[in-house]
């Protein structure tokens, strides 16, 4: 009896959750948000208006596949307002998106799309060239340390990238030992990793370089996170830009109650991770689904398990 009860429910559900997705939400309290530095404020028009790529690099869409369609997503559309949030002693604007029509523009223009996660890890390598002794002074200096915490809060934020730093004892002073240490990390790393050097370009200036592009931004003070986000974000994309679609099959108890099921069905329906799902047995074994997502079998299994799923392949 329970049984019938069970697939009955589950059907009325699938049916109720199919005609909501059709539904075009005119206001939603469903966010997307982005975090640009509190400078920018008075050029928030312009910020909103460059908002395109990040938006696409938030939600793991490949943008050459957007270029292929000839496609172009218009933020200001979607936008739906800011506001001034701190963190810790960090102020910076949060701009609010509406996560709803984002998705919708995706789906209509068949753009696949998951919640992109991804992480580098950064090696530092610091020298004065000018003054040999205080290289540890620069790696603890306070703007350099706060420099480095507001690019890897941004990259956590707006990209869901995180950044891992990584100090090196020595820094290579020839062309020779760049390579040599490049070749070093590369032998350890198997992706996603970087190495920025910092040195002294002269008694004003400072260089940071990225040996791995080639990439070098000369400054009169530590303001390095914009180039190391983008080296960073390119580091990511380059690795990660393989999107392949995959089937699998999650297993939950048969003795769920109607409302852990209708949880599930609901968070399964809502995230950006589950592109489709279908119920392929209902037992007194157990409760089988089948989906497809664009995340590997680790992230879906982890993601399935924390809905309570106790087997996903």
């Amino acid at each position: 009896m329970f049984l019938k009860k069970l697939q009955k429910f589950i059907a009325i559900i699938l049916t109720f959750l199919s005609f909501s997705f059709n539904l075009n939400a005119q206001i939603s309290d469903n966010f997307l948000l982005l975090y640009e530095s509190y400078e920018k404020l008075n050029n928030i028009e312009q910020v909103i208006q460059k908002s395109e790529k990040r938006i696409y690099r938030k939600y793991g869409v490949s943008e050459t596949l957007i270029l292929d369609k000839n496609l172009k997503i218009q933020p200001t559309e979607h936008f739906i307002g800011y506001q001034i949030k701190k963190f810790n002693d960090l102020r910076l604007i949060e701009l609010k998106f509406n996560k709803d029509s984002i998705e919708d523009f995706f789906v209509n223009n068949s753009v696949p799309f998951f919640s992109f996660k991804g992480k580098t890890r950064v090696y530092i390598a610091a020298n004065d060239s000018f003054f040999n002794d205080s290289n540890v002074f620069i790696v603890d200096n306070k703007d350099f340390q706060n420099e480095l915490a507001n690019a890897k809060l941004l990259s956590e934020l707006n990209q869901n990238i995180e950044l891992e730093f990584q100090y090196l004892e020595e820094f290579p002073e020839t062309g020779y030992k760049v390579e040599e240490l490049l070749l070093q990390i590369q032998q350890a790393e198997k992706n996603n990793w970087l190495l920025m050097l910092v040195d002294r370009f002269d008694l004003k200036n400072w260089s940071f370089s990225f040996p791995k592009t080639s990439s070098v931004l000369i400054n009169k003070n530590f303001n390095f996170s914009t180039t190391l986000l983008n080296e960073a974000i390119n580091e990511v994309v380059e690795v990660d830009s393989e999107i392949i679609k995959r089937t699998f099959t999650a297993s939950f108890e048969p003795n769920l109650d109607i409302e852990d099921i209708e949880l599930i069905f609901n968070k399964l329906s809502e995230s950006t991770d589950i592109l489709n799902f279908r119920i392929l047995k209902a037992s007194e074994e157990a409760i089988e689904l089948e989906y497809e997502s664009y995340l590997n079998l680790e992230d879906a299994a982890e993601f399935l398990t924390s809905l309570g799923a106790v087997k996903n392949i």
